[in-house]
């Protein structure tokens, strides 16, 4: 008794075992078959009121397009390219309410083959005149908007023609211009404070200007007396400025330089001339001088409007010495302003639409063969239309959301409408697909239209929700990355995937039985209003078609043989190894300069630059302010700065607190470093340090809370800054540590109070830190997605691994690939990465869907190759038409000049060629030999039982 006891329990618990294990296997039926169920009753009550719902839909879209009256562009670079809480957004924003006041260069070089002669010092002469006069429509000069400072040559040149004055006399005596050269002459020690401060307050007040003309105090005539030869001795002995009166090395204007034996310079190839340009924080608001791009930089209107008039006549001036060059005169004529690089760069991102649009209609060319058939009724022209009308629309509906919700648009949302038409054109081909695969099936034909499309919805519906909420859950995860642009463009995408996706089953299916009503009536495509009487509609047997026919051959004789098998394996392996080698030397980096297209002004200025002065760093300063006590922390900045002149990452430093230690220690007795001195002997210092030859030019590095005269004590200083200028740097490798290291210097200085270092570079340079951890971040958090909506969804486990598993590989080639074709990794790398996950999830996703939910008798030997095949038949043909018109809307920007567009067209056509490979060809053949079970296995009935269901037919 007790074995049988035992025995029935044992049958039991293998019956509960049984009755758990067939439960979560009919899960995923289950699924499939309630997301079928719930499409065909929605596509038959579309059907029967179409125009109700296509009614509906668009009052909707009428009502959110509201949003876009809360439409704003984000142009502001701190708020696009870097995190809100990165170092260098809060020290910019910083800078921004304690500065009130900044400097703009503009630049203009003169090259030759030996500038360093009369008539090219004389030709740079009219140059610079013509520059300094440029002026603007609306009467603004350079005057209006140039920094100005103190001239002591005006007032030496003009004070013989006033009366003459007692400290007049005292301070210009014969021997003051004789000893300007000397640098331990200083008159604001060697002369009565008072009487030389009088002088010092009262000096006229010029624009400022960096030019080797300054020897010459601008003067033809007097270049005209030199000779070459004395020239160059000026130029080789000349330290002090003649019209700034503050030491000046004129050797930095000059590139291309050829050094005698004795280290001299004896020619040169280059001069540049800086004209400064000042600029009020106050009065700047980028929301309405910024630039469609985000790359436009901080100025005020009336200097934007100066600098265009300067480009202009740039441009003049540059067009005319070409001529003159075709006439045998070796000077070219380079030239760049402050609003350059915003200016061409947010142009050149976008100069390019015309391509964009041409590729549309190419597209629009292409879907309309693929849908339509050779005859007047079942020409598809508006079904086509309405299809990329929902597309469209579906990019306003999600900047209309997005507007509403307060989410600002970015430049590199531009690339939206590449993915919603990859995503909405792919939607009607598989929907289209569905349409001809039941009309195979005797049995629906007799069925009234209302069912049909209810039927097609409900095949085609749920690979359309796999595919699309698979990406909607990818870009909302991507929205959680730390930089703002990147997280805009993942809000907008995904919103926008998600209102393309509702669209194209409502509003499009709506139109499709419109559109397949107009043709039971025989009324033409192109004109509804005429009948075609004779007109008779054939049914194609899909396996009649030439796209049917060619995958049957391929795939049954090529690719499903046992050698095809092997070879698609080993070549997607050899792909995978190359996409791992080139995928672990891509860099991440971006260099503004791509932006600029090769034949601009500003890109051979850069080149000339790069030619000429190599040695040209750029500028940065370390600033100090808030809570900094001077006085008693000048030991710290004196050693912060002597850190900065010995870094290796710096090429020279402007060390206003070494010559104010040295000032102090020459003339009072005093060091600094090792001497805490009273804060009233430190204003004094100090005041008497910035006017003096010596510090004059430092009083620019210096902000008080109150205005600075000669003659007193300083007031309290809000802000000091250090100015100094990093080595060019070949690459991320070496500008990332620098600007680290630069700040870990002013950190381990441990001044107490606000200090940091701020270059304008480092915007970039932050990205360019951030961005490779956050690809691999975002790719990783869309790849769970990517297998967790699909388990979701398919609730399969074994078929999400091989979509998983497609989507990884095709990501990985396209990283490789990208390093062979010479992209790298940055923010628009990273947005075509985004989109690519998208594209090629659907590629694997669609032939992954229909292996499931292909029939299969249990009595087949082959069934896994069988419905590999047959689900390659059902659904191959739409996946290469939608992957075929994403080529098509891009292939015209191959012939872009925008580094945007370029690097877009090279990495989607890498997703499409290794979507298509892993999703058609590599997937496929994984589903024949190892795929999972058919969600609609059925059994084959036997021939007896088959005749007899005839018989009772007939």
């Amino acid at each position: 008794m007790s074995n049988c006891k035992e025995t029935m329990e044992l049958k039991e618990d293998h019956g509960r075992k049984q009755s758990y294990y067939r439960f979560w296997r009919s899960i995923p039926e289950r699924i499939s078959r309630g997301i079928e169920h719930f499409f065909y009753l929605l596509g038959t009550k579309i059907a029967r009121n179409p125009l109700k719902w296509m009614l509906g839909c668009s009052v909707i879209i009428l009502i959110c397009i509201l949003g876009l009256f809360r439409f704003r562009q984000e142009k502001n670079p701190i708020k696009l390219w870097n995190p809100s809480d990165a170092e260098f957004v809060l020290d910019t924003e910083w800078l921004m309410s304690h500065y009130e006041e900044a400097l703009r260069i503009q630049t203009f070089i003169l090259s030759g083959n030996n500038v360093l002669e009369p008539q090219t010092l004389i030709k740079l002469n009219e140059i610079t005149k013509e520059m300094i006069s440029v002026q603007t429509t609306e009467k603004i000069f350079w005057t209006d908007v140039c920094m100005k400072v103190p001239t002591i040559s005006t007032y030496a040149t003009n004070r013989q023609k006033r009366q003459n004055s007692f400290f007049e006399d005292i301070f210009f005596d014969d021997d003051l211009f004789s000893k300007l050269n000397d640098s331990t002459f200083e008159p604001v020690i060697h002369f009565n404070t008072e009487l030389y401060c009088d002088v010092l307050n009262n000096l006229p007040k010029s624009c400022l200007i960096f030019s080797i003309l300054d020897i010459w105090d601008f003067d033809s005539a007097k270049i005209a007396e030199d000779t070459t030869d004395e020239i160059i001795e000026k130029i080789n002995t000349v330290k002090v400025s003649p019209t700034l009166g503050h030491p000046m090395n004129f050797s930095e204007l000059l590139g291309g330089i050829t050094l005698d034996e004795r280290g001299r310079i004896v020619a040169a190839t280059a001069i540049k001339t800086d004209m400064m340009v000042h600029v009020n924080f106050l009065d700047v608001d980028m929301d309405k001088i910024g630039n469609t791009a985000g790359t436009a930089d901080w100025a005020t209107e009336d200097v934007l409007n100066w600098e265009s008039a300067y480009l202009e006549a740039a441009k003049n001036i540059s067009d005319k010495l070409q001529h003159e060059r075709n006439e045998n005169t070796s000077l070219v004529f380079y030239y760049e302003a402050g609003r350059s690089f915003g200016d061409i760069s947010g142009t050149s991102m976008f100069q390019d639409m015309d391509k964009l649009a041409i590729g549309t209609m190419l597209m629009f060319l292409y879907v309309l063969t693929i849908l339509s058939k050779s005859n007047w009724v079942e020409w598809r022209f508006y079904l086509t239309t309405i299809g990329l009308m929902c597309v469209g629309s579906a990019f306003i509906l999600a900047v209309s959301l997005c507007s509403l919700f307060g989410v600002p648009y970015g430049p590199v949302h531009a690339s939206l409408p590449f993915l919603l038409l990859g995503l909405g054109i792919d939607d009607i081909f598989v929907f289209m697909a569905s349409w001809k695969q039941i009309h195979t099936d005797k049995s629906i034909l007799d069925k009234p239209l209302t069912e049909k499309v209810g039927i097609t919805l409900g095949h085609a519906g749920s690979a359309i929700t796999v595919t699309s909420f698979t990406d909607i859950v990818a870009f909302l995860i991507g929205a959680c990355t730390i930089l703002p642009s990147l997280q805009s463009f993942c809000i907008y995408a995904a919103v926008g995937v998600l209102v393309t996706y509702l669209l194209q089953i409502t509003f499009f299916v709506g139109c499709f039985t419109l559109d397949t009503k107009r043709i039971e009536k025989k009324r033409s495509g192109a004109l509804p209003c005429i009948v075609h009487e004779k007109f008779t509609s054939e049914l194609i047997d899909p396996s009649s078609t030439i796209s049917w026919r060619f995958i049957n051959v391929l795939y049954s004789r090529v690719i499903f043989t046992t050698i095809g098998k092997v070879a698609i394996v080993l070549i997607t392996i050899t792909m995978m190894s190359a996409g791992v080698v080139g995928t672990v030397q891509l860099e991440q980096w971006f260099d503004p300069l791509w932006l600029l297209p090769k034949e601009s002004y500003l890109n051979q200025y850069s080149l000339i630059v790069k030619q000429n002065f190599p040695g040209h760093g750029l500028n940065s300063f370390v600033v100090m302010g808030d809570g900094v006590d001077f006085p008693s922390e000048m030991p710290k900045i004196i050693s912060l700065t002597e850190r900065l002149e010995n870094a290796s990452f710096v090429q020279t430093v402007e060390p206003w607190p070494i010559d104010f230690a040295r000032f102090v220690s020459t003339y009072y007795k005093t060091d600094l470093k090792t001497t805490t001195i009273t804060d009233s002997e430190f204003h004094n210092y100090l005041s008497k340090f910035l006017v003096s030859r010596a510090g004059g030019k430092y009083q620019r590095n210096f902000f008080f809370n109150d205005t600075f005269t000669c003659g007193r004590n300083t007031p309290h200083i809000t802000i000091a800054s250090i100015d100094f200028k990093f080595k060019t740097f070949k690459g991320p490798h070496e500008w990332i540590p620098a600007m680290d290291d630069s700040r870990h210097i002013a950190k381990e200085a441990q001044i107490h109070g606000f200090v940091t270092v701020w270059c304008k570079f480092f915007g970039p340079w932050t990205s360019d830190k951030l961005i490779s951890q956050e690809v691999i971040r975002n790719v990783l958090l869309a790849l769970v997605c990517v297998i967790g909506t699909t388990a979701i969804v398919i609730a399969e486990l074994q078929t999400c691994w091989w979509i998983l598993l497609c989507v990884l590989l095709t990501l990985l080639d396209v990283c490789g690939f990208m390093y062979f074709w010479g992209l790298t990794i940055d923010i628009i790398s990273c947005i075509g990465l985004e989109l690519g996950i998208g594209l090629s999830v659907d590629y694997a996703a669609h032939v992954a869907h229909a292996f499931l939910n292909t029939e299969s008798h249990q009595d087949d030997r082959n069934a896994r190759t069988t419905r590999a095949l047959n689900a390659i038949k059902y659904i191959g043909a739409a996946v290469a038409y939608g992957a075929g018109s994403t080529l098509l809307a891009i292939s015209m920007l191959a012939f872009s000049s925008s580094y945007v567009f370029v690097s877009f067209f090279k990495i989607f056509l890498l997703v499409v060629l290794f979507g298509l490979w892993h999703g058609l060809i590599f997937l496929p053949v994984v589903l024949s030999v190892i795929g999972p079970r058919s969600l609609r296995s059925t059994q084959r009935q036997p021939m007896s039982e088959k005749a007899a269901i005839a018989d009772d037919e007939n």
